[in-house]
This record gives C-alpha cells, sequence and structure tokens, in this order.
C-alpha cells in the first residue's frame, strides 16, 4: 500500500508541474512565450529521452532484482531438500541437525516474509556467522561409524554452508537496490517535462484528460520500480508458500529415537 500512496504523489507532482506550466502561459507575455518556444521545445526533447531510457532501465532492473531473487528462493528451497534427504540418510544421530535447519527456516520465514509490508530485514554478518557456527558444531559432535556416514556428513557440511550463503546473498542483494536520490531525479525530470508541456499546450478538456494520462503513466513507472525492488512485499511479491511447506514437513518429521 505504501507503493500506491508514493506513485500518486508522483502523479500529483508531476500534474503540479504541468499546471505550473500552464499558469506561466498566463503570467508571461505572449511575445515571450513565443520567443521562448523554440528553447522549450528543445529542452523539453531532450529530457523526454532522458526520462524515457532511465525509466526503462530502471523498470528492466528493478525487475532483475525480483527474477533474481526469486531463481535464489528456487536455489536455496533446491539445496534445503540435498540437506534434509542428506541428514536424513546419515541416520537418527544427524535430527538434531535438521531440527537446526527447521529453526534456520522459521527465522527466514519471518526475515523476509514477516515485516508486515515493511520489506525483508538484514541479514547481518554475525547472524550469518551463528548459523555457520551451530552447524559446525552440530557436526563437530557427531561420530560416523562407516564410510556411508562419512560421506553423507561430507556432503552436509557443504549443503548447509552453502544454504547459509544463499540466505546471506539474497538478503545483502536487496539493500537499497534504487538510491531514493535516483528516483527523485527522475520524478523532477518528468516534472519539467510537463512543465514544458503545460506552457506550451492550450488549455482544454482534451488537453487535461491527457496530460493526466500521461502523469499516471510515469507514476505507474515508478510503481512498477519500487514493486520489482522489493519482491517480498506489495502486489507482486514472491509467495512464501513453499518454505511455509518446507517448514511444515521438517515439524511433521518427530525425531526419531537412537
Amino acid at each position: 500500500m505504501i507503493f500506491v500512496r508514493q506513485a500518486v504523489l508522483v502523479c500529483c507532482i508531476i500534474l503540479a508541474g504541468c499546471i505550473i506550466g500552464v499558469l506561466l502561459q498566463g503570467l508571461l507575455p505572449t511575445q515571450h512565450m513565443a520567443d521562448a518556444k523554440t528553447a522549450i521545445t528543445t529542452i523539453q526533447g531532450l529530457v523526454t529521452l532522458l526520462l524515457a531510457l532511465v525509466l526503462g532501465l530502471l523498470v528492466w532492473t528493478s525487475y532483475g532484482v525480483y527474477s533474481q531473487q526469486q531463481s535464489e528462493a528456487h536455489t536455496l528451497g533446491s539445496q534445503i531438500l540435498q540437506l534434509d534427504l542428506t541428514l536424513e540418510g546419515y541416520g537418527p544421530d544427524a535430527d538434531r541437525g535438521r531440527e537446526l535447519l527447521k529453526q534456520d527456516l522459521i527465522a527466514t520465514r519471518e526475515r523476509f516474509w514477516g515485516g508486515d509490508g515493511e520489506g525483508p530485514a538484514r541479514m547481518t554478518y554475525s547472524e550469518s556467522r551463528a548459523e555457520l557456527r551451530d552447524f559446525a558444531g552440530f557436526f563437530a559432535k557427531l561420530k560416523p561409524s562407516t564410510d556411508e556416514q562419512r560421506r553423507q556428513l561430507d556432503t552436509a557440511r557443504q549443503l548447509s554452508i552453502l544454504v547459509v550463503q544463499t540466505h546471506y546473498l539474497m538478503s545483502r542483494q536487496l539493500r537499497n537496490p534504487f538510491p531514493a536520490t535516483l528516483l527523485i531525479s527522475v520524478v523532477c525530470w518528468a516534472t519539467l517535462v510537463f512543465t514544458c508541456v503545460g506552457a506550451l499546450s492550450s488549455v482544454n478538456a482534451l488537453s487535461v484528460v491527457y496530460e493526466a494520462l500521461g502523469a499516471a503513466s510515469v507514476a505507474s513507472a515508478i510503481y512498477l520500480i519500487l514493486e520489482f525492488s522489493q519482491p517480498y512485499v506489495g502486489l507482486f511479491r514472491i509467495p512464501s508458500e513453499g518454505i511455509d511447506q518446507v517448514i511444515a514437513s521438517l515439524s511433521s518429521n518427530q525425531p526419531r529415537s537412537g
């Protein structure tokens, strides 16, 4: 919902620029406007081209953030499945590792999807170290007695490191994907373009409608940028059903007695 409010604000700001252009047209002498028409048209074309290029690039980049997070979420699911099966294959002594995996997934679920619409919490370096230390401590206590168990233990160690690394990478990649100053600059360029449009166009119902539609189009592009850059909240959020199913599956497997 916060992105919708921001998009509406952007639309209002751009329309205000158009109104300023119309007011300038009414306040300044007609000859002044006629003399400045070439300069206004040139600046309008230049900034329009710049705005189109940057907006297109930002939308594409933000969609790349969304796609990358979705791909890494699938990769994480595959790593978790392999780790769970490896721990299960080791035997009953590895049940504690499956419990650690479940706790790690619950923390991940809360970190990415539990922010009450405010976006995911960032995973810190110390949190990553703590997760690695927990897994390392558990693996150090295991005493494999067969070659198969030793192979399963080595595989589980590698997979646990990959799981924590993927968690950390997913979190850090979401850190400030688009600086606020960049988006503010884009809004300023769009406002300047619409100021030029208002200064050169006649005032009638049809022009007002199309100017409003143009402002809404730019605002919708800003909305898409904000939505795709925060893929765990909003309209296009990555669903949490996958990790919820894994947590439920791990919870349903009762620890076995040695």
